[in-house]
């Protein structure tokens, strides 16, 4: 199943993504909405460097929003981790697609648009959002003009047409806009419906176990990818490797790209265990702000644990490779992957070369194994 394409940047597009039966039940479940619905809203800035939402000129629809219990999204749910779509998935080039069979959509934005309504270029913002989902719906398509979703990258610029049951994936901080659309009603029920979802990594969080008392765990384990930890620790890297000329833009890439190898060798963790006896995990987001990350296999008789660790101690080029522990924990040794950055494999390890060839400030060196 070819469903990537490169220009101006990876995306996926899968075409007939709903069944008939799941769309009657997601129609119905829209037209329930509808006086739920109200202006969309746009994420800005405030002075305290708080994220606000609020009105504003560059979007002109309707949203609303729908979690666990909703029947669209667990239809949505099903139809993304079809066994067909997964295997494409994991045959993508680019690795942030390679990670979706490993995500889960904690809920959906259901916006409408009628005649005149659109929505400017934009990122789509937010602690842990790498991925963005959209499926394109519209229960009388020929009464639907326009609607096209944009994106661009690079100074370059692709329209995806609107077409009914049209699913779209692509990395969230993707400049991107949506056309003016025209409805040749002014029934709601004719109104050009986008489902949004920001796809979160490791599975749904469960509720903590009753009679455990907060605070009592030192290391906090989760099978959850803690997106946040990862990026505020790539922040922190390429901000202490950043000379005093660089540009923000500098700084985000550099993040951008040192997530994108940190959530590929996770999935290769993933993979592995999937493949040999033993398990993931767990991963562990310490107090520091550190996170660690590993797998325990057991091939043989030898205990061999791998994974990756990113935290103060830890050059950020030591971040980029895997360590392999076998048998005792006084035996370490380090191994580098190949990791595919997808069509943007130069511009990467330009990008990362650059950052990393500037002087790493002095810091006590610890044994990777050493507690945080």
């Amino acid at each position: 199943m070819n469903i990537e394409h490169e220009r101006p940047r990876a995306h996926l597009v899968v075409d007939d993504f709903f069944s008939a039966s799941a769309l009657e039940t997601i129609f119905a479940e829209v037209a329930s909405l509808e006086r739920k619905l109200e202006p969309g809203l746009v994420r800005e800035m405030g002075h305290d460097g708080q994220s606000l939402f609020l009105a504003s000129e560059r979007r002109k629809n309707r949203a609303a929003w729908i979690h666990e219990g909703s029947k669209t999204l667990r239809l949505f749910r099903e139809s993304l981790w079809a066994p067909p779509l997964v295997s494409a998935y994991e045959q993508a080039r680019e690795p942030l697609f390679q990670i979706i069979p490993n995500c889960w959509a904690p809920h959906l934005q259901v916006s409408s648009y009628m005649t005149g309504d659109r929505y400017d270029f934009h990122e789509d913002e937010g602690a842990g959002v790498n991925l963005t989902a959209v499926v394109f719906l519209a229960a009388n398509p020929k009464k639907v003009r326009g609607g096209d979703l944009v994106l661009a990258y690079g100074g370059d610029e692709k329209k995806i047409a609107f077409r009914h049951n049209r699913l779209v994936i692509f990395p969230s901080k993707t400049p991107h806009r949506v056309t003016p659309v025209k409805v040749a009603s002014d029934d709601p029920r004719d109104a050009r419906i986008s489902l949004q979802c920001w796809l979160a990594y490791g599975q749904a969080p469960t509720k903590a176990k009753a009679g455990k008392a907060k605070g009592a765990v030192a290391d906090v384990p989760t099978f959850l990818l803690a997106e946040e930890a990862i990026i505020a620790r790539a922040q922190a890297f390429v901000s202490w490797t950043r000379a005093p000329s660089e540009s923000a833009d500098v700084l985000y890439w550099g993040v951008f790209y040192l997530t994108r190898i940190l959530t590929a060798n996770l999935r290769f963790l993933v993979s592995a265990q999937k493949h040999s006896p033993g398990e993931l995990g767990p991963i562990r987001v310490r107090h520091n702000g550190g996170l660690e990350v590993y797998g325990t296999l057991r091939p043989s008789t030898e205990r061999v644990r791998i994974g990756f660790r990113i935290d103060d101690n830890v050059h950020p080029a030591e971040a980029l490779k895997l360590y392999v522990e076998r048998g005792t924990l006084d035996r370490w040794s380090y191994e580098d992957r190949v990791v595919y950055a997808g069509t943007e494999a130069p511009e990467a390890t330009a990008l990362l070369e650059h950052l990393l060839a500037i002087e790493w400030p002095s810091r006590a060196k610890k044994s990777p194994r050493a507690e945080s």
